[in-house]
């Protein structure tokens, strides 16, 4: 059987849809997202989940008909049932890895299956250098860094009041308000950021993400820290509009951060941690610092300190970084049509 040569679709298992839909866009692709956390109010446990996950994709793909399939990975069974609907249709399968898919270890116990789908795949992506190293060393060709595009908002809908008045309250009351961007994963270091707060009792911390997902781990918190909860995609960054620096943590080593580039479309100072992929990306616009509360402090000084310089160093950076997308862009069609 063959499917229409032309169409692209782009599948993901996840809820946070803006990193792929970039790509999405950029590759010409229609993006699907596939997420079945509970149905019918009801949590579904991880194995059921992705037993629907995986009927839902085949159903997409069935019905879609598309000659190249793109998938984002973790979790790799996504797309190893897209190799399902590919081989019996005769259509492409690429793969975009996130670091995750390398470093996590309940990820890592599926690498043999992530060799096989991907040795089967017309192109292989992900997100830096250390995680292109690993592909390579793995054998699978041709595969790419394909590192984040760069997004463009409309401040206008930004300048729009927050949907929760307290921490809207909290911000215009607040003389140095901050912004951590945290999920309360695993990998997430928020827990450094709170000791942070507290020897900064003159800063207010608006940390993200669902604190029901830690808790039992949080504590008494310092008053000066404020929990959003969840917040969607325009909320988030209407917080990020309305803080002095964001602070963007990664425990994970080699990992690039989706977050970094939705504060430099806000000309936001920022620090970040100090690893070397994000120095190698970042070095011209980025403070860095590691996970002790006391060089977080300085180095939130130094942002608020160089704010003018950083500015124009981000909008400098963005200039030149759009040249670089529209590159791994074209490489990746290459890729694909080849």
């Amino acid at each position: 059987m063959i499917a229409g040569k032309s169409k692209k679709i782009f599948i993901i298992w996840g809820q946070e849809a803006e990193l792929s839909r970039y790509l999405a866009l950029g590759l010409g692709a229609e993006l699907k997202s596939v997420y079945h956390k509970n149905i019918f109010g009801l949590n579904l446990p991880w194995p059921l989940r992705y037993l629907t996950q995986s009927l839902a994709t085949l159903f997409i793909l069935f019905n879609e008909r598309p000659g190249i399939v793109i998938v984002q990975n973790p979790p790799v069974l996504a797309p190893f049932v897209a190799l399902l609907y590919c081989r019996l249709f005769n259509s492409k399968l690429a793969i975009d890895s996130h670091t995750a898919a390398f470093l996590d270890y309940k990820w890592q116990k599926f690498d043999w299956l992530y060799k096989f789908v991907a040795k089967q795949a017309a192109v292989n992506s992900c997100h830096n250098y250390k995680n292109l190293e690993i592909l390579k060393k793995w054998g699978i060709e041709p595969s790419m860094v394909m590192q984040f595009f760069n997004p463009v908002y409309d401040l206008n809908k930004l300048a729009r009041p927050l949907n929760d008045l307290k921490i809207e309250k909290a911000i215009y009351k607040s003389k140095l308000p901050i912004m951590m961007v945290n999920r309360f994963a695993a990998d997430d270091d928020w827990k450094t950021v709170v000791a942070t707060a507290r020897i900064m009792p003159e800063t207010d911390f608006f940390i993200t993400g669902n604190p029901a997902d830690v808790k039992g781990e949080l504590g008494d918190l310092p008053a000066n820290v404020y929990l959003t909860g969840y917040l969607k995609n325009q909320e988030f960054l209407k917080l990020m509009s309305l803080v002095k620096v964001v602070l963007t943590f990664s425990l994970r080593p080699d990992t690039s951060l989706w977050s970094i580039r939705e504060t430099m479309a806000l000309t936001k100072p920022f620090v970040t941690s100090d690893s070397e992929v994000l120095r190698r990306n970042f070095e011209s616009v980025a403070i860095f610092s590691k996970s002790d509360p006391l060089e977080i402090k300085e180095k939130i000084i130094e942002a608020l300190n160089q704010e003018s310089e950083i500015k124009n160093k981000i909008k400098v950076f963005l200039e030149k970084d759009r040249q670089r997308w529209y590159n791994e862009i074209k490489q990746y069609n290459n890729f694909l049509n080849n």
